[in-house]
């Protein structure tokens, strides 16, 4: 687990086995893409994005961890969690400009096609890349923000980008990685995940569209993240000005969204938000 994880940046949440339980599923048809969420609860909107590799119930329980967010939240609102294209029962293109900024475009086209004018946004890892877009392009449809394990990203560290891009060529050349991959994620379509994680490098955002945004904001993560992840952070929260940070100790990119500590920071916040 750890092999795949620890180069892929950003792009990986590799957690599998989940089950979410009393969950409406749905789907939509955004610009030709047809997407699967699924809503519990009632009250204001809570928008969730998973990491990459994973889908909407990486929120729920699985064989790492009880992480029970959605149903937690769904207690005090309306919980809407998609499967981002590319991943879990959503639509996965094998087109490269399918990906990238039309991946955060799907979720403003879901709360158009649900009518909801504002949400608050909670994105883990590739989804606190989306996350960071949302309000740099759509500040008016965000009511609060959680970037969780991730931040908008103003500039992608090549180093970074180098080490995800020799990950993933591995990944679809190493017939031992593949079965790994199996094992931890299922059966997945792997050209469009490769697709899905080599376009966030087009998801950048400027300090000036941040700035835009005068809603709430938190940054949750482990104390063990990588040091990629917390340079994104620092420099979002220079832009931004502000920002809650929570820090889960002893928690890394994998483990933090399983502990209670990461689950209780999020309720809070988003409760103090409510209006």
């Amino acid at each position: 687990m750890r092999r795949l994880g620890c180069i892929v940046g950003f792009g990986a949440l590799l957690v599998s086995g989940f089950q979410l339980v009393c969950l409406a599923e749905h789907y939509f048809d955004s610009a030709g893409v047809k997407i699967h969420y699924v809503i519990q609860g009632d009250g204001e909107a809570v928008v969730l994005l998973h990491g990459w590799a994973v889908d909407h119930t990486m929120w729920g329980k699985n064989r790492w961890g009880d992480n029970l967010i959605l149903t937690t939240l769904a207690r005090d609102f309306r919980v809407i969690a998609l499967d981002c294209r590319g991943h879990g029962k959503s639509d996965k293109p094998h087109d490269p400009a399918a990906y990238g900024p039309p991946m955060a475009e799907d979720v403003v086209r879901l709360l158009d096609h649900l009518q909801v004018r504002t949400a608050h946004v909670v994105g883990y890892s590739m989804g606190a890349v989306l996350a960071g877009y949302l309000v740099a392009h759509h500040p008016d449809r965000v009511r609060s923000v959680v970037f969780g394990g991730g931040a908008p990203v103003l500039k992608w560290d090549k180093s970074h980008l180098q080490k995800s891009e020799d990950f993933l060529k591995k990944w679809q050349e190493d017939k031992g990685l593949q079965a790994l991959s199996r094992l931890l994620l299922g059966e997945q379509d792997r050209e469009a995940l490769a697709l899905a994680n080599r376009s966030l490098h087009q998801i950048t955002v400027t300090a000036d569209a941040l700035r835009k945004y005068r809603g709430p904001v938190l940054f949750l993560y482990g104390s063990q993240e990588w040091d990629s992840t917390k340079h994104y952070v620092a420099e979002a929260r220079k832009v931004f000005g502000r920002g809650e940070v929570v820090v889960i100790p002893g928690a890394d990119h994998f483990t933090a969204p399983s502990r209670p500590e990461f689950r209780n920071a999020l309720v809070k916040f988003l409760l103090a938000q409510k209006q």
